[in-house]
Formats: structure tokens, sequence, C-alpha cells
């Protein structure tokens, strides 16, 4: 009678124990599964990131000019804290250049009328005389090195409009630091812009020549491209 309720007592056990490492392995599968899932995002991610994002995407304001990212119309116009601005002329790019190992994605082109605060004149002042309100062309670019070494270059090493003004590099006021090195794979986005001071006749296109692309030891991967803008 003993000998009955033990194996009536034990039987439960065991049936419980099989349950159990019934339960164990699909919850198992499905960690490994969760996991293995979890590691292709996070390579998809590190894929993703060797590409710079939209600026949309991660727009930073700058300290100094006005955001324009809605200023989309000619003669539109936006006013806060950093002044007034009014869109003039907008070429919408889109348009990719290879420049040896480095492509580089042209956005937007815009021809805007600044008038900045008072606090921001001084700031102007440094690139213009006419700081109480002047012209500058403004670009958005987009720059991925394909190789797989650290490369040097410049998107804007010289600017030049419709009227035969010329601009450098060293006249870029948005100070984002896009030119220079650009790691293996890497990518970078932003924002650069030029006081115009020959506004009169209305421009009509902008030529931008970028710099030569360059590895560590200066030698030459890729040489310097000139690009035409239409601006009206």
């Amino acid at each position: 009678m003993n000998l009955f309720k033990s194996i009536i007592l034990v039987f439960p056990l065991f049936l419980f124990g099989c349950n159990a490492a019934q339960n164990i392995e699909p919850a198992a599968k499905a960690t490994v599964k969760q996991e293995h899932e979890t590691e292709s995002q996070n390579n998809s991610s590190v894929k993703e990131d060797n590409r710079a994002k939209s600026l949309s995407d991660i727009y930073v304001p700058n300290p100094q000019v006005s955001d324009d990212t809605e200023l989309l119309q000619v003669g539109q116009t936006i006013k806060d804290s950093k002044g007034t601005i009014t869109l003039k002329e907008i070429a919408a790019q889109n348009k990719n250049y290879t420049i040896g190992p480095v492509e580089m994605r042209i956005k937007n082109v815009k021809l805007i009328h600044n008038m900045p605060t008072y606090s921001l004149m001084d700031y102007f002042h440094y690139y213009t005389e006419s700081y109480e309100e002047f012209d500058f062309i403004k670009l958005e670019v987009e720059l991925v090195n394909k190789s797989d070494q650290t490369v040097h270059f410049g998107p804007v090493a010289h600017l030049t409009t419709s009227n035969d003004e010329t601009r450098s590099f060293e006249d870029d006021f948005y100070l984002e630091y896009l030119g220079g090195e650009i790691e293996p794979k890497g990518s970078k986005q932003g924002t650069l812009g030029f006081i115009i001071e020959k506004s009169t006749p209305a421009i009509n296109w902008a030529e931008i020549q970028t710099s030569d692309v360059l590895d560590q030891n200066h030698k030459e991967l890729g040489k310097s491209q000139t690009i035409k803008i239409d601006l009206n």
C-alpha cells in the first residue's frame, strides 16, 4: 500500500519535470532568436551609421543664423530671435558627384537675404562691411568616404557667382568644419555659407570648385571638380 502511494506521488512529479523541460526548450529557442534579431538590427544600424543622415533628421540650429529649413518658397520670410531672413532663390539639387573615393551629394542651394539681430552684427562684421543686412549663398552637402582609408577633402575650395565674385573656403561663416579628414567608410553632413557682396544684377548661377581628395600622405586620390548650379 505504501509502495502504491509512493508511485502515485512520484508520477505527477515526473510529469511536471517533463513539462518543465518542454517549456524551457522553446523559451531558450525564443531567446536565441531574439538575440539573433537584435544582433542583425545592430549590424544594420552600424551600416546605416556609415552614411550621414539627412539634415532634417539631425538638424542642429546654428547659433548665428536663423533656421531656414522651412524657407522653401521664393519671397518667403522668417523672423526669429536671430534676425529676419528672406529666400531670394533656391535650387533643390539632390545630386551626387564622385570625386575619387568621395561621394558628395549637394542637397539644397539657397540665396538668402539676412538681416541679423543687433547682437549678432559683430559676428558678421568679421565677414562683411555690410553686416547690418546682406545676401549669402547656403549649401547643404553630404560627404561619404567609400574607401578603407582616411582621406582629406573640402567640398568647397572656391565659390564663384555669375557676377564674377569669388569666395574661398575661409569665408564660410557656418563653421561646421566639413573640410578636412573623413574616416574610412565614414561620412559628414552639414552646411556652408558664403556672404555675397555683388547681388546686382541678380545672381543667375553659382559655381563651386571642390578640393582634390588626398590620402594621409597627401597623395592625390581624386581630382577636384567644378560644379555649376543654376539659381533661377
